[in-house]
């Protein structure tokens, strides 16, 4: 047998009721493996673990992955930016409000002279109500950081090497983000509008697809429940 270590995300660690767990498999296990012995220990989580997926050294692993002993195995729920930056990139993680004037200022410098379109996307939490559990107090962002920053520049990276772009602005908020505050900031600066219009709009799909960022609704009540969040990517992989 060997030693297989756990840390735990979102929707995941209410399952085990914590973020980080040891668990035992055999020798020559995969991730797939892994999995069935989690489906074992935690009955009432089998449905949610059709969904997860795994990373290791932040990247993503597949099920006939094999496992080493002592391997720190994050369990990534479906999901909902820390500074490393390219020269022309800024991506930023942070429980910061988020600056949009300085991410704008960033990719109309970036760009002189070359870019003729910079097009930006911001999302805000908007005000909700239930009949139940009241108005939404706010929503509360919880990320995998150093993953989440990794693929957010993988983001960026993918989008450079697809359409010919200047300059890319991915800020995520995490912690508490209150009602008709941002949340998130994708922005693009390119030589055309459309090429821009394009690239914001597959960037701030792809993040809420790949980056391991979750969602929680935090209600007047007390009550609190995570967003479920973007499965699309997680069943097609």
């Amino acid at each position: 047998m060997q030693t297989i270590h756990l840390n735990l995300f979102g929707p995941a660690r209410d399952f085990v009721g914590s973020d980080a767990t040891s668990i035992d498999v055999p020798d020559g296990a995969t991730v797939g493996d892994l999995a069935s012995v989690l489906a074992e220990r935690f009955p009432n989580w089998r449905a949610g673990l059709e969904t997860v997926r795994y990373a290791i050294d932040d990247a993503f692993v597949t099920s006939d992955h094999e496992l080493a002993s002592g391997d720190n195995v994050a369990v990534i729920p479906p999901v909902s930016g820390g500074m490393p930056e390219t020269p022309n990139d800024l991506i930023e993680l942070t429980p910061d409000p988020l600056n949009i004037a300085h991410c704008y200022a960033h990719l109309a410098s970036s760009s002189t002279g070359d870019g003729g379109g910079v097009c930006v996307f911001v999302g805000k939490t908007r005000a909700e109500s239930n009949d139940i559990h009241g108005s939404l107090k706010h929503l509360d962002y919880e990320a995998h950081e150093s993953m989440a920053v990794a693929q957010l520049q993988k983001l960026a990276d993918e989008a450079r090497n697809r359409w010919t772009i200047c300059s890319v602005a991915l800020c995520h908020r995490v912690g508490a983000v209150g009602v008709g505050e941002s949340s998130v900031v994708v922005g693009v600066a390119s030589g055309h509008r459309d090429e821009s219009f394009q690239v914001c709009r597959w960037l701030i799909d792809e993040l809420k697809r790949e980056v391991p960022i979750w969602k929680r609704e935090v209600w007047e009540s007390g009550e609190a429940s995570w967003s479920k969040g973007d499965q699309a990517k997680s069943e097609a992989s």
